[in-house]
């Protein structure tokens, strides 16, 4: 992944919905029906490029998996997820963790994916940040 971009989508515009919090980072004022975010959890939009020579086109779900559980997040709204098309857009949400979600937008302007590594013999992936 690369060519990490914080978005700010008109919807978190809506004071009534949203409040903003930091630059980057909304909390969800109510339960909303139908909705994924739920009242007091953080979200943020992110745009990032797949990149093919890491096969990320091929299979969409990694690095992105690693990162969701490293910053104990999640999907809440697929803005642009087409096969094919290598730039995605997602917002991404945390529960009531306002420090997990500070430190999810400083991946932006970042380069991230996973790399095969030994350790104690076995092989196992591990989630790169630079």
């Amino acid at each position: 992944m690369k060519d990490i971009t914080i978005l700010t989508p008109e919807k978190y515009n809506d004071t009534t919905r949203y409040e903003k919090v930091e630059d980057g980072i909304y909390r969800a004022l109510y339960n909303y029906p139908h909705e994924i975010v739920l009242k007091g959890q953080y979200v943020t939009t992110i745009s990032f490029t797949l990149e093919q020579e890491r096969n990320e086109l091929d299979d969409r779900q990694y690095p992105l998996e690693d990162i969701l559980d490293e910053f104990l997040a999640h999907v809440s709204d697929f803005t642009q997820d087409e096969p094919g098309n290598p730039v995605m857009i997602l917002e991404l949400c945390t529960q009531e963790w306002l420090d997990a979600m500070q430190k999810l937008v400083k991946i932006e302007g970042k380069q991230i994916y996973n790399r095969l590594v030994t350790h104690n013999g076995e092989e196992m992936v591990e989630l790169v940040i630079e």
